[in-house]
């Protein structure tokens, strides 16, 4: 083989060429893997079933290596005979002999595949150890981008999930997402009462990568990835909300869209107060910012970041609401726009906490009743046909367990919002 190879080169063969029978490629059939997938595919090599993007090819090479098999059988077994009767010959023996001391002399030169990379030292690069490649900042921050791009386009299949661990994530990273507004003071202006600029420059996201980086370690992460908000995929997304506009209104200005988004890589439950320190460079617009909830996987993360656009879209509707807001904060105003993980989250973790497992538990009946006599306890207890202080110890044991107090006017909201969609539910099965 590299007798033949050294051959062709000297004759004036391709580098692809050389290379295909180097690394014995047939890019014949790789030629075609562009026809029927996207770039993300054939950038991870993975089709978003999970499945090697090459798998299909190397099965054609052995279903052609296994009928050209059957049809050399026969002549096969003729030559091992031949060959046997050759080996018990004594000039055969010698002439054997010979071509080896040939070959060992040889001078052709060997061409070998060129080594792997050596593992970097240098803690701030990124060594991955399927391929033995080192990858530098610049190319950790085009990863961040891509995966961030995958993730507000929609995208979280096992591509994305393989983009993660070329960033040596962990397998189950635990993920929390960040959205806001970032504002910088306008260089520009030289007067004391200088306003701040929203979606200024482009290089305000690298102070911003700068500003949170040195929070992570509070924060219990080990990684992030900070990016601007796209507004084709925010629009993409949320075409099926039902926010409505003025008429004269711009196709941008259908919601409150923030300006950037931060993913979090955590290694443990973040502090609050450092999560509240680390939103504080998004509290200068005087927008409102939104934390998720903490997810496990890409899919899960692309979830949460519909719940926070969707939580800052809905967020001027509640005014009594802090700055700082968490997805579950808004969940009956993120159902009536139309957002799915809202209605999921109400009828999953709050109605069926509610359900009863047994005929004879009172759990959702009491709850029900109280909110349907807008909180009165003695037309509670007395359509129940119990003593009020019942309904009393029925509604603490809710609160504990569910998290929603029914005699609080915005949790009863929820509560009355998720039997609602609870019961819809149910009864269209």
């Amino acid at each position: 083989m590299n007798n033949e190879l050294y051959d062709s080169a000297v004759a004036g063969d391709s580098t692809a060429d050389t290379t295909s029978k180097l690394y014995d490629v047939d890019y014949s059939t790789t030629s075609n893997i562009t026809e029927d997938v996207d770039f993300l595919t054939i950038l991870t090599g993975i089709l978003p079933n999970g499945n090697n993007i090459y798998n299909r090819n190397s099965n054609e090479a052995k279903e052609k290596s296994q009928a050209t098999s059957d049809e050399k059988a026969e002549e096969t077994q003729d030559q091992n005979q031949t060959e046997t009767h050759k080996k018990h010959h004594l000039l055969w023996r010698r002439k054997q002999s010979n071509e080896t001391t040939e070959k060992a002399t040889s001078k052709t030169p060997q061409f070998t595949p060129l080594p792997c990379a050596p593992k970097n030292e240098d803690t701030s690069g990124i060594f991955d150890n399927r391929d033995g490649k080192i990858f530098d900042s610049a190319t950790r921050l085009r990863l961040h981008t891509i995966i961030g791009a995958c993730l507000m386009n929609g995208i979280a299949d096992s591509r994305v999930s393989a983009l993660m661990h070329l960033l040596q994530w962990q397998e189950n990273t635990r993920l929390m997402a960040i959205a806001g507004t970032y504002e910088t003071l306008d260089i520009n202006e030289d007067s004391p009462t200088r306003k701040t600029t929203t979606h200024a420059p482009q290089n305000n996201t690298d102070t911003l990568r700068r500003t949170i980086w040195t929070q992570l370690g509070a924060c219990g992460a080990y990684d992030a990835i900070v990016d601007r908000v796209q507004k084709d995929a925010i629009t993409s997304r949320t075409k099926t909300w039902k926010i409505a506009a003025k008429p004269q209104a711009k196709e941008n200005d259908e919601f409150p869209a923030p300006s950037h988004i931060i993913i979090l890589a955590l290694k443990e439950n973040p502090n609050q107060d450092a999560l509240n320190k680390l939103c504080e460079v998004f509290t200068k617009s005087g927008k409102p910012i939104c934390i998720s909830e903490i997810a496990v996987g890409a899919q899960e993360i692309c979830e949460e970041i519909t719940a926070t656009l969707a939580a800052l879209a809905v967020a001027p509707s509640v005014t009594h609401l802090p700055q700082i807001i968490r997805c579950d904060d808004v969940l009956p105003e993120r159902a009536l726009i139309g957002d799915e993980t809202a209605v999921e989250t109400l009828y999953t973790k709050v109605y069926q906490s509610l359900a009863p497992y047994n005929p004879d538990d009172p759990t959702l009946q009491t709850v029900d009743a109280f909110l349907r006599f807008g909180g009165a306890l003695d037309q509670t207890s007395h359509n129940l046909n119990v003593h009020p202080n019942t309904i009393r110890y029925r509604l603490r044991k809710v609160a504990q367990t569910t998290g929603w107090d029914a005699t609080d006017p915005r949790e009863a909201y929820v509560l009355q919002t998720a039997i609602t969609i609870g019961r819809i539910r149910d009864s269209a099965r």
